[in-house]
């Protein structure tokens, strides 16, 4: 073999290195193109669902609320569960998108609030009938929250429309530079080698091929764009006669309520006074929902102010702020050493309100109530714990416990709103800790929590002593 056959070999060789390099290159790069794109149709598909799924729930619920028929509820479980479902779908299809991850923790806490809302009326619709659920709606304005929900949603979907339509400029600029490289280096392999050309004929069938998977991809996907165009436009028609056909009623409610009280009050019997007392009574328990919600909001949005805090003092604050409601009771409390902890003071004030209201609520029936807060080691972690003799619960039923509106006792028994929990466990998750619960019916409950930080050192390492004393009430 001459030198100049082995250049031209050499030369030969390389280029075809070049063509393979390249043409793998462009393959991948195009593959990551194709696979972004439906990614981002996904995300865009996901969102909308979200829509759907708010207004299925919705549309089923007022279904059961105006015709009490439990296959009603059946559409709206499912429509729940889908929509979780598909919430954690956007949540990880966006976890590359700071922006899109925020625009979620926005969006969540108004889907929760809207469903919380349905998940009301149902009970309330269950427990008094069609006259409860007029009171429950009387004043309520569930399309300035959809319209709050419809507003993150579009500018996600704005968003990842941004997102698609540059994927889509960078995936039509891949495929223009695998044909120019590709033809480049088969019009040079040909001039070479027939060898070579025959390897660039089995690239340009492989580029055939991924170009004939893009442009099927790009129908279909067009086709699913089309479609969910023409569901997003049957949805908001939807939601606009939804929040036409509430507005009105509403309005009727309020004003001839207060006609009612104005003019004719004097000469009303007994039997209408106490409906128009059950209309306040449920306009004001719908304040102290909004309230609660708007509570639990606050604590999700609220920095925290983490500094070094003895948990002892704090507790001893908070229950000697609970004396008013241990009014004519005794009970023992027994409070043992807690270690100083890297947290916000208010918001732990907070958690041990909470936690020890209820323990004091949930204690009413018992003769001697005994209420215990003390620390203990589990898994090298420090835990505090609550400790109550009171009704206690079924632990089947402990998962619905830290839910928004999430009650075990009938609201005649004990009062409350069902959000104190909810509120505790947020604190707490904002602390980077856990809190859970172990429970018996009639033998009290135990919950215990931990702060999740390296810094919380207790401040004793003995065995924690426990102080026994006896709350008298005047």
């Amino acid at each position: 073999m001459t030198s100049s056959t082995k250049s031209i070999a050499a030369f030969v060789l390389i280029v075809l290195v070049c063509i393979a390099t390249l043409s793998f290159w462009s393959e991948v790069r195009s593959e990551k193109d194709r696979d972004w794109i439906e990614h981002t149709h996904l995300a865009i598909e996901r969102l909308q669902a979200i829509r759907i799924d708010i207004t299925r729930a919705e549309s089923a619920q007022r279904s059961f609320l105006l015709a009490g028929q439990d296959g009603y509820l059946e559409v709206y479980g499912a429509s729940i569960d889908k929509l979780g479902r598909d919430i954690e779908t956007v949540r990880d299809l966006t976890s590359d998108n700071p922006g899109q991850q925020q625009a979620i923790s926005r969006l969540e806490p108004l889907i929760a609030g809207r469903v919380a809302e349905l998940a009301d009326g149902i009970t309330v619709r269950k427990q008094n009938g069609v006259p409860g659920v007029e009171a429950l709606t009387q004043g309520s304005k569930p399309e300035v929250r959809m319209d709050l929900i419809g507003t993150e949603i579009t500018g996600m979907r704005h968003t990842e429309s941004e997102l698609l339509s540059k994927r889509l400029d960078l995936a039509k600029a891949s495929a223009r530079r695998v044909k120019i490289v590709i033809v480049c280096g088969n019009a040079l392999a040909i001039l070479i080698l027939q060898v070579a050309a025959r390897m660039i004929d089995r690239e340009a069938g492989r580029r055939n091929q991924a170009e004939q998977k893009l442009k099927h991809s790009n129908e279909q996907l067009g086709r699913r764009s089309a479609e969910l165009s023409d569901a997003n436009i049957e949805l908001e028609s939807f939601a606009y006669s939804v929040a036409h056909d509430l507005r009105a009623p509403l309005r009727h409610i309020a004003g001839y309520s207060d006609l009612l009280v104005q003019d004719h009050g004097p000469q009303l019997d007994a039997e209408a006074l106490r409906c128009l007392g059950k209309i306040e009574d449920g306009a004001c328990k719908m304040g102290h929902l909004v309230d609660d919600l708007l509570h639990l909001s606050k604590v999700g949005q609220r920095k925290l102010a983490i500094q070094n805090t003895p948990l002892s003092p704090l507790l001893a604050q908070v229950i000697k702020d609970l004396e008013p409601e241990c009014s004519g009771r005794e009970i023992i409390w027994r409070v043992g050493d807690l270690f100083s902890v890297e947290c916000d003071p208010g918001l732990m004030k907070q958690v041990f309100v909470n936690l020890l209201s209820n323990a004091v609520k949930y204690t009413r029936t018992q003769e001697h109530a005994v209420i215990e807060v003390g620390q203990s080691r589990q898994n090298d972690e420090q835990v505090v714990f609550v400790r109550d003799n009171g009704v206690g619960f079924d632990m089947r039923y402990a998962g619905k416990l830290f839910g928004v509106f999430q009650r075990l006792h009938k609201a005649r028994d004990f009062e409350g709103t069902g959000v104190g929990l909810a509120i505790v466990q947020r604190i707490i998750r904002k602390h980077g800790g856990r809190i859970w619960v172990e429970a018996e019916l009639d033998r009290g409950a135990t919950f215990f929590f931990t702060l999740g930080s390296s810094k919380n050192s207790p401040t004793k390492e003995t065995k924690i002593s426990l102080v026994e004393e006896k709350m008298h009430a005047a």
